[in-house]
């Protein structure tokens, strides 16, 4: 269908430029020379010369320049804002024009990290132009030599998730272009698939600065260096599992003896860090006493080894939870003096985020490991960028379920904060993801 528009008083195009370079946003000649060359580029009739002025506030973030040229459509006006990287650009025409041209000369000019644009359409309408604003849905061309990352450079074209997939691309190359700081969350229920494995790769390539978890994902890393987690089915007769010593989670199936190794790799973990405790009067903190656990590991499948290798830090809020916290309560029944310091590791974290240029997170999945990420970033007003991955409602409430638009409200995200949420499993999904990671954040710390 041919969708026509009619306007009694014309579009109103408004474009807000995020993560822009301050110098230029800085420079009057440099929007002096924008404002002269764009109304000829958008088809517009100049009928003064621009006007530019610098204002210099009390408060550095306000400082800025303003330039407004008339058009015999209407008018062309620009506020930026240096300290913030921020400009706001808007154009009205009295007639149609093609904004998405428009909005394409923009980013060539200011080279922006993220735009956002709205489009209002001024006194009566009959019908809305949707093609001068809005992008098509197509699928892209997919031959034998199309690779992952090209599908998903093109991904926003299809639309439903598969947009999002494709917007969580922009949202990395934003990362890398800010030098953010990356934290990483998962549940440990992603350790338990194969992601565990890729989730060793990001780790071993650096493609991240900090991983928050719960312990789940600990103590099982640590038992597949052992022996590994095995595919069953969904459709299981659970009683007869329970009866032959499997448990299950999902399709994955669990033995029991994966859990009686555990101990025996546990034990004399906490016996050294309980002499190391009586040595110094210190309790060990829960990060420290994952580290000795890495330590230990030989498995380059292993998280583990590669947050030990390559120091990244891995905190866990709850490390009192599931098996590791069961093995623990029977190490305290004879060792009743060792204990953990479960706060210690709120400075550590803290530094992290407080020293970081600009912060990022990919969320997989919720629970404590996504609220300890967003929660800590409070203290620098938010997150900078995030993509989430998750399958929960929002209609519950639920932390799980909460969209970036929820965490803005808290001060988790920035009110501007460029983020993607991805409505899908993360077993499909992350891998994707992490191939993007590879192409876009690999050598971000040579």
């Amino acid at each position: 269908m041919n969708i026509t528009s009619k306007h009694g008083e014309g579009s109103h195009l408004i474009v807000d430029a995020f993560e822009c370079d301050a110098a230029l946003l800085n420079n009057p000649d440099f929007i002096t020379s924008f404002l002269q060359e764009f109304p000829d580029l958008i088809d517009m009739t100049p009928i003064t010369e621009p006007t530019v002025k610098n204002h210099v506030a009390e408060n550095p973030d306000d400082s800025g320049i303003t330039g407004f040229i008339i058009i015999a459509e209407s008018h062309i006006s620009i506020h930026t804002y240096p300290d913030r990287q921020f400009a706001s650009i808007d154009i009205f025409s009295c007639r149609e024009f093609d904004v998405n041209k428009a909005v394409e000369i923009i980013k060539e000019k200011f080279t922006p990290g993220r735009v956002e644009r709205n489009v209002l359409h001024r006194g009566f309408r009959e019908n809305l132009d949707a093609e001068s604003f809005c992008e098509p849905i197509e699928g892209p061309t997919i031959t034998k030599n199309t690779t992952v990352f090209e599908f998903m450079q093109n991904a926003k074209s299809i639309g439903f998730q598969a947009t999002h997939l494709g917007q969580s691309l922009d949202v990395l190359r934003t990362m890398r272009k800010n030098n953010a700081t990356i934290f990483m969350s998962f549940t440990s229920n992603m350790v338990s698939s194969g992601l565990r494995e890729v989730f060793a790769q990001i780790v071993k390539e650096k493609l991240v600065d900090v991983i928050i978890t719960s312990v789940g994902s600990i103590e099982e890393d640590l038992m597949k260096t052992v022996k590994p987690f095995l595919r069953g089915t969904f459709n299981s007769n659970d009683v007869e599992l329970h009866k032959k010593g499997i448990n299950r989670i999902g399709n994955i199936y669990v033995p029991d003896d994966r859990y009686e190794q555990l101990e025996d790799q546990l034990i004399p973990i906490f016996k050294q860090a309980y002499e190391e405790q009586q040595q110094t009067g210190k309790l060990i903190s829960p990060s420290a006493l994952i580290r000795k656990i890495g330590e230990t590991v030989t498995d380059n499948n292993s998280i583990l080894y590669w947050s030990v290798k390559n120091n990244i830090p891995i905190f866990c809020p709850a490390i009192t939870d599931g098996a590791l916290g069961l093995q623990l309560f029977f190490f305290k029944q004879k060792f009743n003096e060792f204990g953990i310091d479960t706060t210690a590791d709120m400075k550590e974290l803290a530094s992290h985020v407080l020293n970081a240029q600009t912060t990022a997170g990919i969320i997989l999945g919720g629970g404590v490991a996504k609220h300890h990420l967003i929660g800590i970033n409070i203290l620098r007003e938010g997150l900078d960028y995030a993509i989430y991955v998750t399958t929960a409602k929002e209609g519950d409430g639920s932390l799980s379920g909460a969209r970036p638009k929820e965490a803005k409200s808290w001060s988790k995200l920035k009110e501007d904060a460029n983020n993607v949420c991805i409505d899908a499993d993360a077993t499909i999904v992350f891998p994707l993801i992490a191939i993007a990671m590879k192409e876009i954040l690999g050598g971000r710390h040579e």
